[in-house]
Order: C-alpha cells, then sequence, then structure tokens
C-alpha cells in the first residue's frame, strides 16, 4: 500500500507538471521598450515632413541639371509649378507675373557655369547662362522629392509690383527684393543727412531706381551696412513711403528682411 500510494503521488505530480509546460505554446510578452519600433519621421512645426538633408553635392547636380533644363524650357506656368518650391504659394504669384499664363522661355546654355555650388542652410544655389548668355543665379531648396528651384528668388518677386507701388505711394510697408548701395543724396523729407542715412534701392530688371532711407545709427541702420568694395548688395527689405510723400521715389526702409534674395520657407502676403 505504501509503495502503491508513493506512486501514485509520483504519477499526480508528473500530470501536472506536463499540463503546465505542454499546456500554453505561447511566448511571454516582450516589454515596451525592449521591441523594435521604426524611427519617427522628422516633421516640421506646421505638420509638414522635414526634409532629408546631407545629399551630396554630386548627388545633387546629377538631380538638378534635368531640373534645370526643363524649367528653363518650359512656355506656361503649368509646365513650371512641379519643378519649384512651394507651388502652392508660388501659383498665385505666378499668374499676377504672367498675366495670360505664357512664359517666354530663356532656354539653357550652359548648367553650374563657374562650376561652384554655393550653399546657405538648406538652400543651394549656382550659376546658369541662358541661350542670350546671360548668366544668373539660381537657387534650389530641398524636399522629400529631390531639389526644387526657388522661383521667386529668379524673377526677383516683390509683394507689390514696382509700378503699382510708385504710384499709389502706401504707407504700409510691402516686401521687395532689391539691389542696394549706399549713396549721399538727401532732400525733401529726408533732408537732414544728420539723422538719414540714405540708399540706393534698384530693381530686379534695372528698371526702377529709387532711395531708401534709414535713421543712422539705429540697429537697421548697421544690418544695412554693405562692404566699401561692393556695388551693390541683394537683400529682401520692408519699403513704404511716409505720410504725404512729397517724392515718387523717396521711401523708408522699415525692415531688414534677409541678406540675399532667397527666403528658407516662403510664405503667403
Amino acid at each position: 500500500m505504501l509503495i502503491g500510494g508513493t506512486l501514485l503521488f509520483v504519477l499526480l505530480v508528473a500530470g501536472v507538471l506536463i499540463a503546465m509546460l505542454g499546456g500554453d505554446k505561447t511566448s511571454p510578452p516582450v516589454a515596451e521598450s525592449a521591441m523594435a519600433k521604426p524611427a519617427p519621421r522628422a516633421m516640421n512645426p506646421d505638420g509638414s515632413p522635414a526634409v532629408m538633408t546631407g545629399v551630396s553635392d554630386a548627388a545633387f547636380l546629377a538631380a538638378a541639371e534635368p531640373l534645370t533644363r526643363k524649367f528653363l524650357e518650359a512656355t506656361r506656368i503649368e509646365e513650371i509649378l512641379p519643378l519649384v518650391r512651394n507651388p502652392a504659394v508660388a501659383e498665385a504669384r505666378m499668374r499676377r507675373q504672367y498675366p495670360t499664363g505664357k512664359i517666354a522661355a530663356p532656354g539653357m546654355l550652359e548648367f553650374n557655369a563657374n562650376s561652384e555650388i554655393s550653399r546657405n542652410g538648406t538652400i543651394r544655389s549656382l550659376k546658369i547662362r541662358t541661350r542670350a548668355y546671360d548668366e544668373k543665379a539660381l537657387a534650389f531648396g530641398e524636399s522629400q522629392d529631390g531639389p526644387k528651384i526657388d522661383w521667386e528668388s529668379w524673377v526677383g518677386w516683390s509683394e507689390m509690383p514696382w509700378e503699382k507701388f510708385l504710384a499709389s505711394r502706401p504707407g504700409e510697408a510691402m516686401i521687395f527684393r532689391v539691389y542696394l548701395s549706399p549713396v549721399d543724396y538727401f532732400n525733401f523729407a529726408f533732408s537732414d543727412e544728420a539723422k538719414w542715412q540714405s540708399y540706393r534701392l534698384e530693381s530686379p530688371d534695372g528698371a526702377h531706381s529709387i532711395y531708401g532711407y534709414v535713421e543712422r545709427g539705429s540697429a537697421l541702420s548697421a544690418k544695412l551696412l554693405t562692404p566699401s568694395d561692393a556695388r551693390a548688395t541683394a537683400v529682401m527689405l520692408a519699403l513704404k513711403f511716409p505720410e504725404s510723400a512729397t517724392s515718387h521715389n523717396q521711401v523708408i526702409i522699415e525692415k531688414f528682411i534677409a541678406d540675399g534674395w532667397v527666403l528658407e520657407t516662403e510664405e503667403p502676403p
């Protein structure tokens, strides 16, 4: 009886162990911190995907050359929209720039004419030569789909057409892309040389030239200092006419927007 009882106890224990080990073959849960996760996608503050950086110059040039050729040979707005940065912002501006929707294509004679690439943050720029032998800078921004052309800097976009600005003389500041150079011209509302520093402001196409003024010794005046050997500097400025303006070509420089004509992010007006 003792032996039989012992055997029965052993059998019972064995049965319990078999049930415990074989009844559930599911792997134990893994702690969440130990699980491999895909890296979160970088996002901009506005919720849009962040731009991928670190593309080599060689890879950039390989993608930028056919893009540039298409851009310079395009004859309609619809053809260049897929090639530019911020097309949702640029389209309305293009419609104002090209009222008929047609573009006079300059064509491309030479890409990267001086074999140099300039970089400023995520912006790269290089020189191209058109079929008319005009040499111009062309800027590119990065995107998830590769480089895109900065149309605004290419055409010298301004918030208001120069003709309208000079005719209406608004007291509200408007943003302009200009060539800036220091001059000594003091007249009318800006005749006090001790108070004002004067500058010549030329439109991108060279068709308009006006005088801009900023108070001497101000923080804004310090930003506008130009190298002594520079004939003109490309900048973006906010300009407005003084109250009861008596001159059609003298304006107040309200704000310094950017050195150069390219903004990292173009915002609609």
